[in-house]
């Protein structure tokens, strides 16, 4: 699931920005295969990826702060709290809130969003846990958990809202294109074609309206188009990958800026129902074979250190003390010493094989994510020199989320996708066993696409939530990290940064390293704080 770490989001501006009739216009660039007029927010590929953050329409209950871990911002919950050993979570609603037509938003809309959710669970792309919920009073809604569940506050608060009204007639939202889409947001939708969408200010939004009258999104084909737009004037902000940005773009004009927060880890996601790679073996052996700074250097990522894969050193406090200082090995004669104990044997072509089968597989991506074939294209020779052969099998944006998610793959890179505020969750979305789905049926919120599964490790996630100290928490994390460097369910091989470019010629405002309030990536956050320069 391509977000941050790749750009599953799309773009816009093709004749640049300017001037509405009632205002200022920006231009937001990013990638898309096909812009189409769906913007049912729990639908994969829809419009609102080109916004890169769909609560420009529809808003969740809380923004998460992937930059400035712990300080969440409330958004449509005023305020909330657990109780009950973390099974019961109250959420106090925003005051004098409505919907785009006018209409009061209510604890009602909340409560029939997340009961949506739990009658489709495909719909369920937030990852938010199943639950009871339900409102004792006009402003107040009560989710009631069979299981502790504050480790899962991020993926409960971020689900998108829609009005009961509108969608309780809706006979299959799971194919519901949403085409006139009313939400609560600080934008709705003023014109749609295939080559952008415009979003205007709502002048009757719940906060102080936004001091920009609108924002025009224009897909590009892929990230160079992106780099061109940015460079040339025609978008003002774009949240993709920049290849060499110092020389390529911020160095051309003092109002180019671009900031890439290390925000995860990223490598290569294996299928483990897929040989080879479901050895774990070959897996070390390519852990053991890959020269990381080469990879990362690629597209001017920091190589991976940590063997727990937690991304440092924001996540330094949450390492194990066994894997302080303990970093991953790279050792070419070690990998090649760790395929043969294992029973494989270098053939005339140079590659390892066993029972007759080459030690081959293929890593999917999408073709127009030029970063990530940068890497892989590294990743190509140097499996080579220790023996293993890697093919490209490129894709589309459109392609990518549905083929892993089924598991019709062997591997793939720009995944994890998204930030993870807490140290748990990085371990939760990517190797939870609790989380397997079989191959051919999909994992409605991308996560464990590896398809890991390991009882020790499920039991040990059951554990997390009901530990009721830090020091408990801790202590089960620990023991999920062990599992991680044993058995090595991915390969970590560069920490990813949330990439973000703009241009403060027309609008400043934007969070940067000396002000990182929140992420740079195009988001309705930043966009409220946005004023004319």
């Amino acid at each position: 699931m391509l977000a941050t770490a790749g750009g599953l989001a799309l773009a816009s501006c093709s004749s640049g920005s300017g001037s509405s009739a009632n205002g200022l216009t920006i231009t937001v660039a990013g990638q898309s295969d096909n812009l189409t007029q769906v913007f049912n927010p729990f639908l994969e590929n829809t419009a609102l990826g080109v916004t890169y953050n769909g609560s420009f329409i529809y808003e969740p209950l809380v923004q998460v702060n992937t930059v400035d871990i712990g300080k969440d911002i409330p958004w449509l919950a005023k305020s909330w709290e657990w109780s009950d050993d973390n099974k019961t979570f109250t959420v106090t609603l925003q005051d004098n809130v409505k919907w785009h037509d006018g209409k009061p938003f209510s604890a009602d809309d909340v409560v029939f969003s997340y009961q949506l959710l739990a009658k489709y669970p495909a719909l369920n792309l937030q990852g938010a846990p199943a639950g009871d919920v339900s409102s004792p009073a006009p402003n107040k809604v009560v989710f009631t958990f069979k299981d502790p569940s504050q480790q899962l506050f991020t993926n409960l608060v971020s689900v998108p809202i829609v009005a009961k009204r509108l969608w309780e007639s809706v006979k299959d939202p799971t194919s519901y294109q949403d085409p006139n889409p009313v939400g609560t947001g600080a934008f709705k939708v003023g014109q749609f074609s295939a080559q952008s969408l415009l979003l205007t200010r709502n002048d009757d939004y719940w906060q102080t309206k936004a001091q920009i009258a609108a924002i025009r999104f224009v897909p590009y084909k892929d990230n160079s188009t992106i780099t061109n737009a940015m460079v040339q004037g025609q978008a003002d902000w774009a949240g993709t990958y920049i290849a060499n940005a110092d020389k390529t773009f911020t160095s051309k004009s003092s109002n180019y800026h671009f900031w890439a927060p290390r925000a995860g880890t990223d490598g290569l996601i294996p299928n483990l129902e897929r040989w080879p790679l479901s050895d774990v073996a070959v897996r070390r052996a390519i852990s053991l074979g890959v020269k990381r700074k080469q990879v990362a250097a690629a597209s001017g990522e920091q190589p991976a250190t940590s063997v727990t894969g937690l991304p440092l050193p924001a996540y330094q406090s949450s390492v194990s003390p066994q894997y302080k200082n303990v970093n991953l090995e790279e050792d070419k004669a070690k990998a090649e010493q760790t395929l043969q104990a294992a029973g494989y044997v270098k053939a005339s072509d140079g590659y390892y094989a066993k029972s007759g089968k080459r030690v081959e597989f293929s890593c999917s991506f999408p073709a127009s994510y030029t970063e990530i074939a940068a890497r892989v294209q590294v990743l190509v020779s140097q499996l080579k020199d220790i023996g293993i052969k890697l093919n490209i099998d490129t894709t589309t944006v459109d392609d990518i989320n549905p083929r892993t998610a089924k598991g019709d793959f062997d591997s793939t890179m720009g995944y994890p996708v998204s930030p993870t505020p807490r140290g748990f969750s990085f371990y939760n979305d990517t190797m939870n066993p609790n989380l397997y789905y079989p191959i051919g049926q999909s994992t409605p919120s991308y996560q464990n696409i590896e398809r890991f599964r390991d009882d020790q490790a499920a039991e040990l996630f059951k554990q997390y939530p009901l530990a009721n100290t830090d020091e408990a928490r801790q202590q089960i994390l620990d023991k999920i990290e062990t599992v991680f460097v044993e058995q090595l369910p991915w390969i970590p091989m560069f920490y990813w940064g949330s990439y973000s470019s703009w241009s403060t010629a027309k609008v400043t405002g934007f969070p940067d390293p000396d002000h990182p309030y929140f992420t740079a990536v195009p988001n309705v956050v930043v966009a409220l704080r946005l004023k004319p320069a």
